[in-house]
């Protein structure tokens, strides 16, 4: 028996993990799973110098540490990243600043503060040329990004939506390019991974309105970690599209006639993913080594472009990106950006992680213990040296209601066997046991027989490759 496993990831190991912590949990388990320390801290700045992002961040900070060196993390950055970079990346200008003296592709634009008028931007958009784009100076997930602005009627109300409705006063006016959102992963030199965004599409049946084509869709999305956190929300702005093209909710779509429901502005709802590692060309990957060659001791990050199929303009560059987006693609090959962090903060560890490829550890039960100010830290158990052996039995006879599920979990952790007990509806117990070889099959020969109430009638045995989370539990 076998439970399927993608990139050696199931969504019963993500299961209630979002957003940046997802990120922690996935570089965290590559590490821990090569036989690395793992803990995860509610105050990091304790033990590390690094620069921290985000209000909530416990389970975003934690550490993986060898018998020679020790890595702190803050999401998916290591402490092998400039602090001072990590500052210049979150002004969008000045990073541009930085890419434009090193000649990297970048896009005409201004940068406005509070102090600056509607009147003055709308001037200045004039200057550069319609059409443009506004986003904030200090902005992530593409919230307040307007794009395409064809005039300046356009500019009037995005400057409304942006600056006012949103709060971003301070935004920068861009020139427009017209071309695929791509985000291209570099690891010291490397492009390890690239994926194409494509913003909510529909694909018509026929038969479906608009309103049940979007339902299914966030359905068939519920078990991918990344995508199911980014459900096609009905709001405003779908209105705003769907009257645009000429539709409503209740409008049928044709049969694989494809439509857009969001704008590129809004990359967190329905966003499709792409991966186009292997097909990416050569000058763009080049590209986007030298925008983290243009800052401050960025070893890894990623580079936000605009690319039209030839020619790319960078973005942004994000030392803190979310790096499970190239793990969940909506379709493609799975790029595991903690594999090659790990490879890169210890290389020592490169291939080790393959041993125990099916193990996992709780990641929300830490979190919720670090929540409760237990402690400052939480030291993940650390996995055995040895390849892990598993096997599922189904017990039968005399087995429930007679303490069979409590007396295996102590022999369990007698023989330091991870795994679980379960009653099943029909009398039967599930048991699932993994450790070293010799402790299985002697669990094994003591389930023959049990507690003293129970009475065994038969046991079947099967090999077990699906996931194991360390531990044991009913």
């Amino acid at each position: 028996m076998t439970t399927e496993i993608t990139n050696n990831v199931t969504p019963e190991m993500t299961k209630g993990i979002k957003g940046f912590q997802l990120c922690a949990f996935l570089i965290g388990l590559e590490g821990w799973r090569r036989g690395l320390t793992l803990k995860y801290y509610v105050d990091i700045h304790r033990y590390s110098d690094i620069r921290t992002q985000g209000k909530k961040l416990v389970g975003r900070n934690y550490s993986l540490a060898s018998k020679d060196k020790t890595h702190y993390f803050n999401q998916s950055r290591g402490d092998l990243v400039n602090n001072e970079a990590v500052r210049i990346a979150q002004s969008k200008q000045e990073t541009k600043e930085y890419l434009i003296k090193k000649g990297v592709a970048t896009l005409p634009s201004i940068e406005f503060r509070k102090k600056d008028s509607d009147d003055t931007i709308i001037q200045k958009a004039h200057e550069i040329g319609y059409p443009v784009i506004v986003k904030p100076t200090y902005g992530t997930l593409s919230k307040g990004v307007v794009l395409n602005i064809q005039n300046e009627q356009q500019l009037v109300s995005a400057l409304k939506k942006v600056r006012y409705n949103l709060g971003y006063k301070s935004i920068i006016l861009e020139k427009y390019f017209d071309g695929d959102d791509i985000r291209l992963y570099v690891v010291n030199g490397k492009v390890v991974a690239a994926l194409k965004r494509v913003p909510a599409t529909l694909i018509g049946d026929g038969k479906s309105n608009i309103r049940k084509l979007i339902k299914e869709k966030n359905k068939s999305r519920e078990s991918n970690p990344y995508l199911s956190a980014r459900p096609i929300k009905i709001d405003a702005e779908v209105h705003e599209v769907l009257e645009e093209a000429g539709y409503n909710l209740e409008s049928v779509l044709n049969e694989n006639e494809k439509l857009r429901v969001k704008y590129k502005s809004t990359m967190d709802q329905g966003v499709d993913l792409y991966d186009i590692t292997e097909e990416i060309q050569n000058h763009v990957k080049q590209l986007a080594i030298d925008s983290l060659d243009a800052l401050p001791d960025i070893v890894h990050g990623s580079i936000d472009m605009l690319y039209d199929g030839n020619n790319a303009v960078v973005i942004e560059v994000n030392p803190s990106a979310n790096i499970s987006m190239h793990m969940f693609p909506t379709e493609g090959k799975p790029r595991s950006i903690g594999k090659h962090l790990m490879d890169f903060y210890f290389p020592e560890t490169e291939g080790k992680a393959e041993v125990h490829g099916n193990m996992y550890f709780d990641y929300m039960e830490v979190i919720d213990i670090l929540k409760r100010n237990f402690t400052n830290y939480i030291e993940v158990e650390t996995l055995p040296n040895n390849k892990i052996h598993a096997k599922l039995y189904i017990i039968s006879g005399t087995v429930q209601k007679v303490g069979f599920r409590k007396w295996a979990r102590r022999q369990a952790i007698l023989k330091n066997l991870n795994g679980y007990a379960m009653n099943k509806d029909n009398g039967d117990i599930e048991i699932l046991v993994a450790g070293r070889n010799e402790d299985v099959n002697k669990f094994y020969e003591l389930c023959l027989k049990g507690p003293k109430r129970a009475k065994v009638a038969k046991i079947k045995s099967y090999d077990w490759d699906g996931s194991v989370k360390i531990g044991f539990e009913i």
